[in-house]
């Protein structure tokens, strides 16, 4: 007879409120945050928690601004939206670099918003 299954049938599953594990994953998204540790102190699978951070990448733990991405402002001019159609022969060459899940996105030079806008929503 295989015991195997008869241990497996008594194990309860810990169930883990929304709440915990957005908490959890926001703890492991700070800068220098060690998933190990984290999952340690919890007493909970690592891979459990890479699951977790994937879901809430992805939406997918009730969290509503796991669209959002990290930006990074430089001190260069910013032009109005408004203006920026007649002004991309006269702005200035420059570089933009979008890092996402399904990929990334270089563009140098003068950047055409329609193109760009197209390019995110396909990679996002």
């Amino acid at each position: 007879m295989d015991t195997s299954k008869q241990i497996l049938r008594g194990v309860r599953r810990r169930r883990w409120p929304i709440g915990d594990k957005q908490r959890i994953v926001q703890e492991t998204l700070e800068p220098g945050a060690s998933v190990g540790r984290i999952a340690q102190r919890y007493a909970v699978n690592a891979n459990l928690i890479f699951k977790w951070r994937k879901e809430y990448r992805e939406g997918r733990l009730g969290n509503a601004s796991a669209r959002l991405l990290p930006v990074r402002v430089a001190r260069d001019p910013v032009w109005e939206a408004t203006k920026a159609e007649g002004l991309a022969s006269r702005s200035p060459m420059g570089r933009l670099e979008i890092q996402l899940a399904k990929g990334n996105l270089q563009i140098t030079g003068a950047v055409d918003l329609i193109a760009l806008r197209t390019a995110i929503e396909c990679l996002a």
